[in-house]
């Protein structure tokens, strides 16, 4: 990765704050030093996504390279679950293209850390044609690959996802239900209703990477290859999971719609895709009223957009007007 894209700002997008790599424990310096076979000699921060976790481009004194994150549970107690995870998966996972290949993991049951190889690649610009479609074509590509689903992969559902969503959605408070956009508060039960019926025709079709979003993409510099980072949220899903998130970036104008279209989903897909988003949007909307987590200062906001988004994007497919 370029430092000008390192240390550049993320164009407005909400960021999370990293740990720095100064604050890891020795013990993940050491294991650092020891995969890339030399002493560390430059260390480059990468900024973006919502975790607390240390993220660096790390180069050894041999020129060896890799990309590290690190994480404790006295930095975030969820974080390290979610690394344990993607280890999982990325050990199981042939090498592609379109993904960085695992280097090496480090877990002494508080400190959890990955080792990928370092893509040397900017973020993607979704105001180029070409870009958008590099990025959706690797997208396909990793679904057909992952459908059906292979062997050994974890055994985590989308299913226990949309279950939360809808537990959040009929247990919401009035401040919880506050965090909502007006419409929304006065359709609440019909936007349950359209989450559940989503959760009814649910099927494990794919395993799905479930947050292809801009700061997890890198776009290679030497061939232009779009690598999908950051398995740590994946689950079995359906297989226009992954089409959907990246769509996401569009869902409050007809772009997303043409997306979804674009790989013939059946009108109960679609509708299955709407509540989705229905169930998605409330429950991000709600847990936005609730105090961050610890590391994770801006979460509630980050919430908040998204979930917003994908209400707007609900409204919009089914013509409700405020």
């Amino acid at each position: 990765m370029s430092r000008s894209d390192v240390a550049g700002e993320r164009g407005g997008r909400l960021v999370g704050v990293r740990t720095p790599y100064d604050a890891a424990p020795p013990q993940i310096h050491s294991w650092a030093a020891e995969i890339l076979g030399a002493p560390v000699v430059d260390v480059c921060p990468r900024i973006g996504g919502m975790s607390p976790a240390v993220a660096v481009s790390l180069r050894a004194a041999n020129g060896a390279t890799a990309f590290v994150k690190a994480v404790g549970g006295t930095v975030n107690p969820d974080t390290p679950t979610h690394f344990r995870h993607e280890i999982e998966v990325l050990s199981t996972l042939p090498p592609a293209p379109y993904r960085a290949g695992l280097l090496s993991a480090y877990d002494d049951g508080d400190w959890v850390a990955i080792a990928l190889e370092d893509v040397d690649g900017r973020h993607p610009d979704w105001g180029s044609p070409a870009d958008r479609r590099a990025v959706f074509n690797a997208v396909r590509r990793q679904s057909a690959e992952l459908t059906p689903i292979p062997d050994h992969l974890p055994l985590d559902s989308t299913r226990d996802v949309v279950t939360k969503h809808l537990a959040a959605m009929r247990n919401a408070t009035p401040t919880e239900v506050a965090g909502l956009p007006e419409w929304a508060a006065r359709q609440l039960s019909h936007l349950t209703a359209l989450a559940q019926r989503s959760l009814d025709h649910h099927q494990d079709q794919s395993f799905c990477h479930w947050d292809i979003r801009h700061d997890n993409i890198l776009i290679r510099h030497h061939d232009g290859q779009p690598v999908l980072l950051d398995w740590g949220m994946s689950r079995r899903g359906e297989h226009w999971a992954d089409t959907m998130m990246y769509a996401l970036e569009w869902v409050g104008s007809p772009a997303f719609d043409k997306i979804t279209a674009s790989i013939r989903l059946t009108a109960e897909e679609e509708d299955d895709v709407t509540g989705f988003l229905a169930g998605a949007g409330c429950y991000l909307a709600i847990r936005s009223t609730h105090p961050a987590p610890p590391a994770l200062p801006n979460i509630p906001a980050f919430r908040r957009e998204v979930g917003w988004a994908c209400l707007d994007g609900v409204r919009r497919r089914l013509g409700i007007r405020d």
